[in-house]
Order: structure tokens, then C-alpha cells, then sequence
């Protein structure tokens, strides 16, 4: 599993990213170039919503918290409550709701993101392939990670500073044929009967964890009993609480 270091945006100027390579003296020589930082930014609040797509948030009122659009609308309504946090989001979230920050993993919807129109008045993530790819259109993720949307959003919320980062839609798959993603079906998803693997993703949201061990990783599911992967269990920074207590805790 790639190693993460623990890095903040207030101190990140930008990095080296690979942008070719040639294959010469029976080794690969690399040419670079610098993509300093795209923007900064100062938390409002210590507190960040992170939001995936597993199948859990169907039943969380997300109108309360984020834009949204009507069914057969292409306006978007404003959320229902006061803005408490930083939202991030990931992939096909675009098309239901608007966050701060959207990150696209996979090539196919990340293809579909840049020909939305949504880059042009959203931050989005991608990584540094596509950023060559469509010019303009993508931020950089920092250390460019080879994870999954939903660590990778968890790790921008971390890097942005934010303490207390929940996290909603973190279902994981645990059963067989079955895929828990509210877009399961949809183009560049996989169908719903399809059988997908957690294991990655699971690695992933613990190196996140480990990586940031003075930031607190709150998973929000319908019940506080929700199934939790084995491994998160061991991160002394990460906790489970359902709906009630989240909209008790973080006041929505």
C-alpha cells in the first residue's frame, strides 16, 4: 500500500510530476515538471463531511446539508440548514448534489466529469494523468495517491486541516454479487449484481487514518452497530456513530 506523509496545504507549495518517460539505457528516464499549489485555503471550521456513495446514505437527508437537484431539474436548490462544514464528494455525486470539493477516480467518470461542465465552477480532483489530459479542468492531488474517491477525499480533508472529519456513505462490500454504490448501474459503474472487493478500499481509509493520527475520523451509519471493516478497528482515531448522534454532534 502506498505510504502517505503526513502534510498540510498550509505548508504545500506544489511537487514534481512525472509527465513522460522514455525508455533509454535499459532503464526508464522520467521528465518532470513542477505544479506548484492551485489555491489555498483556510478552514472556516475544524470540522469536514466527507461523503461516499455507499448505499447506507440513501437513508440520511443530505438536502439538509448540500445544493441539490430536484428530480427532472437541472437547477439547483440550496441545502435545507446552515453550512456547518467542508463537504468533499466523490465521482457521480456531481450529478444529485453540489460539495466544496469533488474528487474523480477511474477513467470513465472522470472522463464524464470533465465533459459535465461541473470543473468549471467546482473544485475537482483528479489524478496527475488526467490533469495532462484536460488542462484546466482538474486540481492535483497532492502525493497523487493510488487510492479509491473515498480515502482520497477523507486524506484532502485531513491535508486541508480540518480535525474532526466525518464520514458518510463508508459501507464497504461484504456481500457476495452484490454492489453497494447508490449508482450501481449507471454509466461507468458497475452493475448492482456484480460482486466487488473491499480489501483496497479498507487499506486505503486506514493509511489515511494512520497517516493523520491527530485528526478524528467519525463514520456516520444508520445505527452505531453498522459493520465495521476489521482493520479500521485497530485506528485509535476512528469512531462510529449513527445519524441521531451526528446531527446532535455536528449541530445540522
Amino acid at each position: 500500500m502506498q505510504k502517505l506523509n503526513q502534510i498540510y496545504r498550509k505548508d504545500y507549495q506544489g511537487e514534481d510530476v512525472v509527465i513522460d518517460r522514455v525508455y533509454k539505457d535499459a532503464k526508464w528516464n522520467p521528465t518532470t515538471e513542477f505544479i506548484s499549489k492551485s489555491f489555498s485555503s483556510t478552514p472556516f471550521s475544524n470540522r469536514a463531511l466527507v461523503i461516499g456513495n455507499g448505499t447506507s446514505r440513501l437513508d440520511f437527508k443530505l438536502r439538509l446539508i448540500l445544493e441539490y437537484k430536484e428530480e427532472n431539474s437541472n437547477s439547483w436548490k440550496p441545502a435545507l440548514s446552515t453550512k456547518r462544514f467542508s463537504t468533499y464528494g466523490c465521482n457521480a455525486i456531481y450529478r444529485d448534489f453540489r460539495t466544496d470539493f469533488l474528487v474523480a477516480t477511474g477513467d470513465g467518470i472522470i472522463d464524464e466529469i470533465a465533459d459535465s461542465g461541473v470543473c468549471t465552477n467546482q473544485i475537482v480532483y483528479a489524478n496527475n494523468i488526467k490533469l495532462l489530459e484536460y488542462p484546466g479542468k482538474f486540481n492535483l492531488i497532492p502525493q497523487n495517491p493510488q487510492f479509491n474517491s473515498g480515502a482520497i477525499a477523507a486524506y484532502l480533508a485531513a491535508f486541508d486541516g480540518h480535525k474532526k472529519i466525518y464520514l458518510l456513505g463508508f459501507d464497504g462490500n461484504d456481500t457476495p454479487n452484490y454492489n453497494y454504490n447508490v449508482y450501481a448501474g449507471t454509466a461507468n459503474y458497475p452493475d448492482l449484481n456484480v460482486t466487488i472487493l473491499e480489501d483496497f478500499w479498507v487499506q486505503s481509509m486506514a493509511t489515511v487514518m494512520i497517516s493523520y493520527p491527530d485528526t478524528e475520523f467519525i463514520r456516520v451509519a444508520p445505527v452505531k452497530s453498522f459493520r465495521t471493516p476489521e482493520m479500521w478497528k485497530y485506528c485509535l482515531n476512528f469512531r462510529t456513530i449513527d445519524f441521531y448522534q451526528f446531527t446532535q454532534e455536528a449541530d445540522v
